[in-house]
């Protein structure tokens, strides 16, 4: 297998991008660290065990989501303190970039052990590749702002700051919330 010559040490987090709507973007490399790892760490259970499923792996799960992010760490730390390996993944992306993960991955780290992330599908670079306007605009690059607040009066003050960026501005957007996005952009 392509992966199977990069060293795997035990004690360790694997933070796997997942894909994003489409199974076959799931990166070879990360089927492959699923395969080995001791424990799967997600967002939702059951998402994750139909990934798993797909691709023929049953590996106990631990939930870890934005509502138990703090105690669900603790639970990670324990297992990799033991000299598990564990790989987090969110629903659809890359975790702790606009996905929980965030604070699994300082909780790490501040514990002195080891995170290697895996890189995979990423929407923001797809759609940066197809708009043609981050190298064609001088090659100021972009702005990643992530996801807007959703409270209205908040989002409109975001979305006036960002009025005047002159480089490329990537948001990101819950689709029950992108006709309110949609006016405020407008504006």
């Amino acid at each position: 297998m392509a992966a199977g010559h990069q060293h795997y040490p035990p004690g360790t987090l694997y933070v796997v991008a997942t894909p994003i709507g489409n199974l076959a973007d799931l990166t070879l490399r990360a089927a492959h660290v699923l395969a080995r790892v001791d424990t799967v760490a997600c967002e939702d259970k059951r998402v994750t065990a139909q990934l798993l499923h797909h691709l023929g792996l049953h590996k106990p799960l631990v939930a870890l989501h934005g509502h138990n992010e703090h105690e669900a760490a603790a639970a990670v730390l324990a297992r990799l303190a033991a000299g598990a390996s564990v790989a987090y993944v969110s629903d659809a992306g890359t975790p702790a970039v606009s996905d929980p993960g965030a604070r699994l991955v300082a909780a790490v780290r501040a514990a002195g052990l080891r995170v290697v992330p895996l890189p995979g599908a990423s929407s923001i670079t797809a759609a940066l590749s197809a708009a043609g306007s981050v190298a064609a605009d001088g090659g100021s690059g972009f702005l990643f702002a992530g996801f807007l607040p959703s409270k209205a009066g908040e989002r409109d003050a975001t979305v006036q700051g960002l009025a005047g960026e002159s480089r490329a501005v990537v948001l990101l957007e819950a689709p029950h919330r992108m006709e309110a996005l949609a006016r405020a952009l407008a504006v």
